[in-house]
């Protein structure tokens, strides 16, 4: 095996394989259940890796140094991007494969960056940002809208684009545009052509950020890099080195990813309207129960991914050295082991081992702004989507993505008729 496109062209069975079968289902947790049971860790044959489900084995690896590396460069079928390309830059020095040392220095940064006042005004970049695309949307009763298309994807790199300093305009347009592409590229079994934009995305994007380092430097202003910069001390610096690798991965952890939670969670609640009703008259629940919300919204076959350093036994299978482990959030977030009831949406339900944001030294450092972003979009949905809207489900669309099913649409009616 010598391309990390390899299994993605060859012919899978999707009738004999449960996670394919998963894939195909509009209501996976029936058969992720009964995976959970009968094969808790289980080599997903056309792909190549392990699928875990159970919720005390996707703890353990999320945090397991001595066994799992979040570093794909340890995949099995890992096929290393050009020498001097941008993508090889920024996988051999990110955050997620330096060293313990380093990582720990760039975290501290970042911490040091996030201070009390710098959120606040974060948050309201939020708002600002969430209000605006979803003006158009407003009062739209009896129209059909795509909530993914125009609402939830049209948010998280441009709320990334504002709070890094990004004027409004044509330079957050161009911003929100190269990260897409930075984005995809850094996904696993990606087509050629895709790594090719990832790579004119990547270029573009460093010199837009190295441009307003050098710009903050001299004229400080009210945003992340500013933050950033002002984060130094006299042990520590933040270069323009640092800046972009940390701003390409906010922008990994906060676009698509927050994306599909948002449309996720959003889908859930459409299909729950006693639940929203409820949030409609308290929309103090929404930030109180946000947790419960995402546990039960975002239960996807698929997950984090993690990948062996070492061979070694989990629940009796042979893991072997450089294999992909594939954490499904759908298994953790639904196990009755951890949760009485668990596809039940209960908003008094106190969450606790939550791991969507991740667990232990790697826990994502903007899981915040990711719980501000979703509950702003739940809360103005709330407004946009009244009593009595409902999914177009035979007008949804997907996208196979080899290891996901993506969705391409969320199609709405608005509740009534004018």
């Amino acid at each position: 095996m010598t391309d990390s496109n390899s299994h993605q062209d060859a012919p899978v069975n999707t009738a004999i394989d449960p996670f394919f079968k998963m894939l195909g289902m509009d209501d996976p947790i029936p058969q992720l259940h009964e995976l959970r049971e009968s094969d808790p860790v289980h080599f997903v044959q056309p792909l190549g890796f392990w699928l875990v489900t159970r919720h005390d084995d996707i703890r353990k690896l999320f945090n397991d140094p001595e066994q799992v590396t979040h570093d794909k460069r340890g995949w099995e079928f890992y096929v290393a991007p050009p020498m001097g390309s941008m993508r090889r830059w920024a996988e051999d020095h990110g955050i997620f494969a330096v060293g313990d040392a380093e990582h720990t220095r760039l975290r501290r940064l970042v911490s040091a960056a996030f201070t009390p006042r710098s959120i606040r005004r974060m948050e309201d970049q939020i708002r600002q940002v969430i209000e605006q695309v979803a003006a158009p949307l407003r009062h739209r009763n009896g129209e059909i809208i795509d909530v993914l298309g125009k609402f939830t994807n049209a948010i998280p790199n441009a709320v990334v684009s504002r709070i890094t300093g990004v004027l409004p305009g044509e330079d957050e347009a161009k911003f929100c545009r190269i990260a897409q592409a930075v984005v995809l590229g850094a996904l696993p079994f990606t087509p050629d052509e895709v790594k090719v934009l990832a790579e004119q995305g990547f270029r573009e994007f460093a010199v837009m950020i190295r441009e307003l380092v050098a710009r903050r430097r001299v004229e400080p202003a009210e945003d992340l890099v500013t933050d950033l910069l002002r984060a130094e001390s006299e042990t520590d610096s933040c270069s323009e080195d640092d800046v972009v690798l940390l701003l390409a991965s906010l922008i990994g952890a906060g676009s698509e990813a927050t994306a599909q939670v948002s449309t996720a969670v959003i889908r859930a609640l459409l299909n729950k309207p006693d639940i929203m009703e409820r949030l409609r008259g308290d929309r103090s629940l929404i930030r109180k129960s946000l947790d419960e919300i995402l546990r039960y919204g975002f239960s996807l076959p698929a997950g984090t991914m993690r990948f062996a350093i070492r061979d070694f036994e989990l629940r009796g299978k042979p893991i072997r050295k450089g294999q992909m482990l594939m954490l499904s959030g759908g298994g953790a977030n639904r196990d009755p082991a951890i949760y009485e009831n668990p596809d039940v949406l209960d908003l008094g339900r106190p969450v606790h081992q939550f791991m969507i944001f991740g667990y232990g030294p790697h826990h994502c450092l903007g899981a915040n702004l990711a719980r501000e972003e979703i509950a702003t979009m739940v809360d103005v949905i709330l407004d946009i989507l009244p009593t009595g809207s409902s999914i177009c489900a035979e007008e949804l669309e997907y996208k196979d993505m080899g290891m996901f099913r993506q969705a391409m649409n969320l199609p709405v009616r608005v509740g009534g008729w004018d």
